[in-house]
């Protein structure tokens, strides 16, 4: 799951007074800031560290995904452990386990309503800052509670702190980064989300429940740390007419030798347009591009849940308990949690040279195969087959589903997200998508069981496979290619009608 990349993203729906400002030549900007450049200069003569600071600040940033991470996948070893005469729970129905699960996208949603709104009142970095409140929150209602309620009550809140993250992380880095690598950059709150729930899947597996909470709330330090190092967004001061800070912050994340300069003119171009904007419906449809533009980011949101990818992530020993695995099931789940991160990575390497829609045809097509397989390994077994022979069958299938999930759907939507919608769209653009995102995990977590135990296991992973084939045809007539573009080519780009032969370079390394 888990989102983003431009230098002009601005994510409320109704920006708070903007300024329009007449434009200085840039022979004035040249004079004005030639001060700067050269205090600059002698620090960073060399220009190498432009790209480092850009990658540690979108790292600490991305820590708070982490967060977001650990809790959705805070369930997975718990649930056995609350439905097992250990717990200090009574006996949990189907529909209280469903709900401890899907809690979590209901406090989502009603944390990413708001976020962009209040990331523009008091800024990206403050308002990224403070979803450790309601981190905090739930950790500490799970470490000093014992009852069903409290567990409800914990799972929203943290949800909304996962929520809140989601949408305020990406946005983030993609007003910090550069368009060189706003790919890579964009990968780390994937990277970090998916680090997370591999935390979950570790520290539930071999901690009590006490100190598995405490664990988990200990991961928000190096964030609380890290914070304070954090520089504001340029675009979003460029937005409260702070044009002077906007300017040492991109000296800063860019080195000496770019072009503060053409830069700054960019973004208050973006500022001027924004605010002769709306920022509402009326702008992301009232144009092709933004028609385009929102049936791309609402329709990749809806291929991600309908994999039924969170229904693994949150079911997963439950899974593997139900399949009779000759592998242990919290050790299955444990490799299914580590191939995640590990392909994570590897798109991290890859996404600015291959380009988004190649790793998502390529990521419908073989979770395709590995849940049509997974759905016949439980055929069989309701059916009564000896299929203790292939117990290796249910992590394979899951490990590799994991795997090509991670190379497309688990963070190539979110980087389109960022890039594809113009800045005056952003925000509701971003709330509609994410919105979209949490109401399907919500759906998802909420009806995996009850899709159990009404069709069966078979069906229901076969139901999750015809969703991932219908995503290689919606990617490959629909979704169009943001690798390498600016948000300018890429606006003219969806105006246009669609283009035929469409080819997948591929850029030498």
């Amino acid at each position: 799951m888990t989102i983003g990349t431009t230098t002009t993203m601005h994510i409320n729906d109704a920006p708070s007074k903007p300024f329009l400002v007449t434009l200085p030549s840039p022979d004035e900007r040249k004079e004005k800031y030639t001060q700067v450049s050269q205090v600059s200069n002698a620090a960073d003569s060399s220009g190498k560290g432009k790209k480092r600071f850009q990658f540690l600040i979108s790292f600490c940033a991305a820590l708070v995904g982490m967060q977001a991470g650990i809790t959705l996948g805070w369930s997975s070893p718990i649930l056995p452990y609350l439905t097992s005469e250990e717990s200090f729970l009574l006996k949990l129905s189907e529909n209280q386990i469903s709900w401890i699960s899907s809690l979590l996208a209901l406090g989502a949603i009603a944390g990413a309503v708001p976020a962009g709104k209040f990331a523009d009142w008091i800024g990206r970095k403050w308002a990224i800052t403070l979803t450790v409140v309601p981190f905090v929150t739930c950790w500490l209602t799970l470490i000093t509670t014992r009852n069903l309620i409290s567990i409800y009550v914990a799972r929203f809140v943290g949800g909304i702190g996962a929520g809140a993250a989601c949408v305020l992380v990406p946005v983030y880095i993609g007003e910090i980064a550069h368009a060189s690598i706003r790919g890579a950059l964009g990968a780390f709150f994937p990277l970090l989300f998916s680090s997370g729930i591999l935390f979950s899947y570790v520290a539930g597996a071999y901690c009590s429940y006490l100190i598995f909470n405490i664990a988990c709330c200990a991961v928000l330090v190096p964030f609380v740390l890290g914070a304070p190092f954090m520089p504001e967004s340029p675009m979003w001061l460029m937005q409260r007419g702070r044009e002077d800070e906007a300017v040492k912050v991109l000296t800063i994340l860019r080195g000496s030798r770019y072009d503060i300069v053409g830069e700054i003119t960019v973004l208050q171009d973006d500022v001027n347009r924004i605010a002769k904007a709306t920022g509402g419906i009326k702008d992301l449809v009232g144009t092709k591009a933004g028609r385009r533009a929102a049936v791309t980011c609402v329709g990749l949101m809806f291929f991600q849940q309908l994999c039924g990818v969170d229904a693994v992530l949150f079911y997963t020993v439950n899974i593997f308990q139900a399949a009779d695995s000759t592998i242990d099931p919290f050790l299955a789940t444990i490799v299914i949690g580590l191939t995640e991160v590990v392909m994570t990575i590897f798109v991290a390497t890859v996404i600015d040279r291959f380009g988004r829609k190649p790793l998502l045809v390529i990521s419908g097509a073989f979770m395709t195969i590995c849940l049509a397989i997974l759905g016949y390994y439980f055929k069989f077994k309701d059916e009564g087959s000896d299929v203790s022979a292939f117990g290796w069958v249910p992590l394979t299938s899951l490990a590799f589903f994991n795997i090509v999930f991670s190379i497309g759907y688990g963070s190539v939507p979110f980087t389109v997200i960022s890039e594809i919608f113009s800045p005056e769209t952003k925000g509701v653009a971003s709330s509609i998508s994410i919105m979209t995102h949490w109401s399907l995990v919500f759906a998802v977590t909420k009806l995996f069981p009850l899709m159990e135990y009404q069709i069966g296991q078979a069906a229901t992973f076969w139901t999750f496979s015809c969703f991932t084939a219908t995503s290689v045809a919606f990617v490959y007539f629909v979704v169009p290619e943001t690798k390498g573009k600016t948000l300018q080519e890429i606006q003219k780009k969806l105006e246009r009608k669609k283009e035929s032969n469409i080819k997948y370079p591929v850029e030498p390394a």
